[in-house]
């Protein structure tokens, strides 16, 4: 019951985007807001416009999950990443550019808990 409960919070929010994206799209001047939303565990933020695309970065804490969806203006909503974020909290004072893949930072964690 749990997790039908947060996939229907999910597309709820989903939907609601793409509801307030139909309405600014048919009009004549386009707004965009920063701005951000809660709704319990799942949250949404807008990221800064680049060009004609605009990231909007959803995240859901009980499934540790970050999701990334670009609108493009007069073209739609496009999904362009999603990563779970359960290993990379563990680890400490680590970073590359583009960081490390979940097999990897599940491999750098159990090689920390031999030593």
């Amino acid at each position: 019951m749990h997790k039908m409960f947060s996939t229907n919070t999910l597309f709820l929010v989903l939907i609601a985007l793409l509801v307030i994206m139909l309405f600014f799209k048919n009009t004549t001047n386009y707004v965009v807001a920063q701005g951000d939303g809660n709704a319990r565990h799942v949250f949404g933020v807008v990221g800064e416009k680049q060009g004609n695309r605009q990231p909007f970065y959803l995240v859901d804490t009980t499934e540790q999950t970050i999701m990334v969806y670009e609108y493009f203006q007069g073209g739609g909503l496009g999904f362009v990443a999603a990563r779970n974020y359960q290993y990379d909290k563990k680890m400490q004072e680590h970073g590359k550019s583009y960081g490390l893949s979940i097999e990897n930072v599940k491999a750098e964690l159990s090689k920390a808990q031999i030593k």
